[in-house]
């Protein structure tokens, strides 16, 4: 198992290094940009404040982060044996003494953890340059909300991941996901189907604690837990899929 991490580690790693610094670059520029966006926003807004953790979560949790993150995470999850037999490469993978399953396994392991990863960077980034622009930002609150999105989200990374198991072409399955996502997002603003959003539950929005805008006790459990197991089955069938092709 080791052997396959290794080597999914090296057909993702340029994609994950690329992620991280977008979405660390994403964590800096927050903080740099807060003093001005606020003054900003309470200049046109007259008696109104905006708080700096309703700016952080405006700009990440609610904002950019969930945008770039759910790309990131579809693009992770590219790649696999039905790629590799595109470009020649599958004859020798499938030569190692292991099974297929054992495959794809360790390539959603690997991707998975890398999403996780970059799920928690922007925000700790918040946390540690925050004082240099005379603010603060709980680090318990970036890891909660960093384990809000992850949690919630991980299902798009299987989302990327089956698809790339599912469809030809070096395009084919980021088209199709993130398009299939977006048709999702739309679908979930209509109020018959908001209770099936899950970036609602990416970003915390339905358990903030009153205008603080930190989370409290309570977690979307539910959503959350619905999405992981979509995950989890996602990836079955993406093992199923592998099995039943011909290389």
């Amino acid at each position: 198992m080791k052997a396959l991490l290794w080597k999914s580690w090296l057909e993702t790693r340029s994609r994950f290094m690329s992620a991280a610094i977008i979405l660390a670059i994403l964590g800096v520029s927050t903080v740099v940009r807060a003093p001005a966006t606020i003054a900003g926003w309470e200049s046109v807004h007259v008696g109104e404040r905006m708080s700096y953790p309703l700016y952080i979560w405006l700009s990440l949790s609610h904002g950019y982060l969930q945008f770039l993150w759910i790309v990131a995470a579809v693009i992770l999850g590219l790649g696999g044996l039905l790629r590799e037999r595109s470009s020649g490469s599958s004859t020798f993978t499938l030569s190692l003494p292991v099974r297929r399953s054992s495959h794809v396994v360790a390539r959603s392991l690997l991707g998975a953890a890398e999403a996780v990863a970059l799920g928690f960077i922007p925000g700790l980034i918040v946390v540690v340059l925050s004082p240099l622009a005379g603010l603060s930002y709980p680090a318990s609150q970036a890891l909660i909300f960093g384990a809000l999105l992850v949690s919630a989200g991980l299902v798009f990374y299987s989302v990327g991941f089956f698809l790339s198991h599912v469809l030809h072409g070096e395009y084919a399955a980021p088209g199709v996901g993130l398009g299939l996502i977006a048709a999702f997002y739309v679908l979930t603003r209509l109020p018959r189907l908001e209770a099936l959003s899950v970036f609602d539950a990416m970003d915390g929005k339905l358990h903030l604690v009153g205008q603080t805008f930190f989370m409290g006790p309570s977690y979307p459990i539910v959503t959350t837990l619905a999405s992981l197991a979509t995950a989890v089955a996602l990836v079955a069938l993406s093992a199923r899929r592998v099995k039943s092709v011909e290389f």
